[in-house]
């Protein structure tokens, strides 16, 4: 026979843990987006001559701590891949982690030279910061319209605004 104290408490202990869930399972988007991430990428390719940007393209994602946002660009002779990893330290410090790949080919063969980079900085929400796939003189590519082009990915992390 369970005593009425002992069925008190655990009458008590369900309703708390019911109550709990109920909290958590009241609306969990709503919980998600409060620690969101909005990362804003400016894409754009410079001509190094004439340094004046030949082409450009903006990009936003919701995203969260510790959940990559990935930029893909592709030309004739040319892939750049490029993730972006925000950490949250605290309320407005981040560390943000950049992965590039790059892909270059020649235009004649079927050859392609690829080449990878990593980079981790520590970043305050809405700063913006500047990572360069292909380098910073390293591997400008030619093209004859042009001349020596590069690409620079600017990246600016904040706090999401439903």
């Amino acid at each position: 026979m369970i005593k009425p104290r002992v069925l008190s408490i655990v009458c008590l202990l369900a309703a708390v843990a019911a109550g709990a869930q109920e909290i958590a399972a009241d609306d969990p988007l709503a919980l998600l987006l409060e620690g969101a991430l909005t990362v804003e990428i400016t894409a754009r390719v410079i001509d190094q001559n004439e340094n004046e940007i030949v082409w450009n393209m903006d990009l936003t994602r919701v995203t969260v701590s510790g959940r990559a946002v990935t930029v893909r660009l592709e030309g004739t002779n040319i892939v750049v891949e490029a993730e972006f990893t925000p950490y949250r330290e605290s309320d407005n410090d981040l560390i943000l982690i950049a992965e590039g790949r790059t892909w270059l080919g020649d235009g004649v063969s079927e050859e392609k030279q690829f080449r990878t980079s990593f980079t981790t900085v520590p970043i305050r929400l809405g700063e913006p910061v500047l990572f360069l796939p292909l380098g910073k003189n390293e591997v400008p590519l030619e093209m004859e319209r042009f001349g020596r082009l590069n690409i620079e990915l600017e990246v600016s992390v904040e706090s999401y605004q439903s």
